[in-house]
C-alpha cells in the first residue's frame, strides 16, 4: 500500500487553481461584458471572436497532452509545461484588457483576437498537465477526492478574485478602460504568482504511475482514450454541466443590469455569497459522496442545480434583496456538488484506462477534458452573443447610462440565464445514468 499523499501536496497542486480558475472566471464573468459595453463590439462579433480563439486551441490541448504524457525530465513530466505557462498566461491576461484606444473596426476586432488565441493557449498550457497530476501522485480514489476537494475550496477564492477583487480593482483604477487594465495587471501578477507556486510543488512530488506512455499518432491516441466508455460518458455529462455554467456566466452581468439595475458591483455580492455556499457545503457534498457514491451525489448535484437555476425567473426590479442573497448562496451550494463530483470522477476514469490498456494517456485525457471545458467557455460567450443580437439587444458601447432594450432582449437575457443551464443539467443528470464505474459507485467507509 503506498504512503498517503502528504497535505502539502495536495495544498500544493490545488493552489495552481488560483490562477487557473481567475483566466477562465474572467472569460466567463467579464470579458464578453468587457467587449460590448466598454470596446463597442457587437454582441454576435464578439462572441465570434472567443468563440475562434478556441479552434485552434483545441489542437494545441491534445498536442500539449500528449507532449506532455512523453516529456522525460529531471522534475517530471508536467512540472516543466506548468512553470512556462504562467508567464504566458499572465501576459494574455493584461493584453485582452489593454486595447489601445487607436484601434477601431477590424484593426480592434484583429487585436482582441490575437489577445484572446493567447489567452488560450497559456490556459492550455498550464490546466492539461495540471489535471494528469492527481492521477499520477496517488492510487487512492478517496485521496484524489480530497485534491479535487481542495481545488474546489481554491476555486471559490478564484471567484473571489475575479467577482469581489475584479470590481474593487476597476474601481481603484478609475472605472472604465483604465480601471480594467488596472485590474488585469495586479490579478494577471497573482495568477503568475500561484501557477508558479503550483510547479514547484509537483516538481517535487514522487510519481506512482508508472505506465508506459503510448506510441502512435495523436488520433491513435485519442480512439483508445474516446474508446474508455466511462470517460465518454462523464466527458458528456460535463459538457452539458459546463455549458450551463457557461451560459449563466455570459448573461449574469447583463441580467445585473438590465434586470436587476445594478451595476459590476453585483458581482462583488454574487462572488461573495457564492463562496459562502461552496465553502460551506464541500463537506456535505464530500460526505454524501462517500455515503452514495460518486455518481448518484453528482447526478443529485446536477438536478439540484438545475432547480436553483431556474429560480432566476421569479428575478426582478424591486425583488427582495434577502430573495436575491438566497439564490446566490444555492448557487454555490449546487455548484460545490457538481465541481467537488465531477473533478474526483476525472482521475478515477484516468486510472481506470490505466487499468484496462496498460498506457499511460493522462495528458491526453486532460486534454479532451480541457477541450470541453474551454469549448464550452467560448460557447457560453458564443451563444449568448448571438442570442443577444438576435432578439435586438442594443449594446452600450461605454455609454453612461444603459440604454432601454426591448422586452424581446429581457426574455434573452431570462433564457440565457436560467432556462438553458437547467435543461443542459437534467439532460447532464439523465447521462449519468449510463455512467458505469466501480470508484464512482462503491460508497467509502473512512475512518475519521
Amino acid at each position: 500500500m503506498s504512503a498517503p499523499l502528504p497535505r502539502w501536496v495536495t495544498l500544493g497542486w490545488a493552489s495552481g487553481t488560483l490562477g487557473s480558475s481567475t483566466l477562465l472566471g474572467a472569460i466567463n464573468l467579464v470579458v464578453l461584458f468587457y467587449f460590448t459595453e466598454y470596446l463597442g463590439i457587437a454582441p454576435a462579433t464578439a462572441g465570434v471572436l472567443i468563440f475562434v480563439s478556441r479552434i485552434w486551441d483545441i489542437a494545441a490541448a491534445v498536442w500539449i497532452g500528449q507532449w506532455s504524457d512523453r516529456s522525460r525530465t529531471r522534475i517530471g513530466r508536467r512540472a516543466p509545461f506548468l512553470f512556462a505557462a504562467g508567464p504566458v498566461c499572465a501576459l494574455a491576461y493584461v493584453m485582452l484588457f489593454a486595447a489601445p484606444l487607436s484601434l477601431q473596426g477590424m484593426a480592434l476586432e484583429a487585436y482582441v483576437l490575437a489577445a484572446l488565441i493567447l489567452y488560450a493557449t497559456g490556459y492550455s498550457l498550464f490546466v492539461v498537465p495540471y489535471l494528469a497530476v492527481p492521477a499520477e501522485v496517488t492510487a487512492v480514489p478517496h485521496e484524489r477526492t480530497t485534491m479535487m476537494s481542495w481545488r474546489v475550496v481554491v476555486m471559490t477564492f478564484a471567484s473571489l478574485n475575479v467577482a469581489v477583487l475584479g470590481p474593487l480593482l476597476i474601481n481603484v483604477f478609475g472605472k472604465g478602460r483604465e480601471g480594467y487594465f488596472g485590474m488585469a495587471v495586479v490579478q494577471g501578477l497573482i495568477v503568475l504568482a500561484f501557477m508558479w507556486l503550483c510547479a514547484a510543488v509537483v516538481a517535487r512530488t514522487p510519481v506512482i504511475s508508472s505506465a508506459p506512455a503510448m506510441a502512435g499518432n495523436s488520433w491513435a491516441q485519442l480512439r483508445v482514450v474516446l474508446a474508455n466508455r466511462p470517460f465518454r460518458v462523464f466527458i458528456g455529462a460535463k459538457l452539458l454541466q459546463l455549458m450551463a455554467v457557461a451560459s449563466t456566466s455570459a448573461s449574469l452581468l447583463y441580467l445585473a443590469r438590465y434586470v436587476l439595475e445594478q451595476d459590476e458591483g453585483f458581482l462583488i455580492r454574487f462572488g461573495a455569497l457564492q463562496t459562502l455556499g461552496t465553502l460551506a457545503s464541500i463537506p456535505l457534498w464530500s460526505w454524501l459522496g462517500r455515503r452514495y457514491g460518486k455518481r448518484k451525489t453528482y447526478m443529485g448535484a446536477g438536478l439540484v442545480y438545475a432547480l436553483i437555476v431556474l429560480s432566476w425567473l421569479a428575478a426582478a426590479v424591486g425583488e427582495p434583496s434577502w430573495a436575491t442573497d438566497l439564490r446566490l448562496l444555492l448557487i454555490g451550494v449546487g455548484s460545490a456538488g457538481l465541481l467537488v463530483m465531477g473533478f474526483s470522477l476525472l482521475p478515477d476514469t484516468m486510472a481506470h484506462n490505466t487499468r484496462t490498456t496498460g498506457l499511460a494517456l493522462e495528458g491526453t485525457m486532460s486534454a479532451v477534458y480541457s477541450v470541453v471545458e474551454k469549448g464550452t467557455a467560448a460557447l457560453g460567450p458564443l451563444l449568448g452573443g448571438l442570442v443577444l443580437q438576435f432578439s435586438g439587444f442594443v449594446s452600450a458601447a461605454g455609454g453612461a447610462l444603459p440604454p432601454a432594450q426591448p422586452r424581446s432582449a429581457i426574455i434573452a437575457i431570462f433564457l440565457l440565464t436560467a432556462v438553458i443551464p437547467a435543461i443542459c443539467n437534467v439532460l447532464g443528470a439523465w447521462l449519468l445514468t449510463r455512467l458505469v464505474l466501480e470508484e464512482a459507485e462503491v460508497p467509502v467507509k473512512v475512518p475519521t
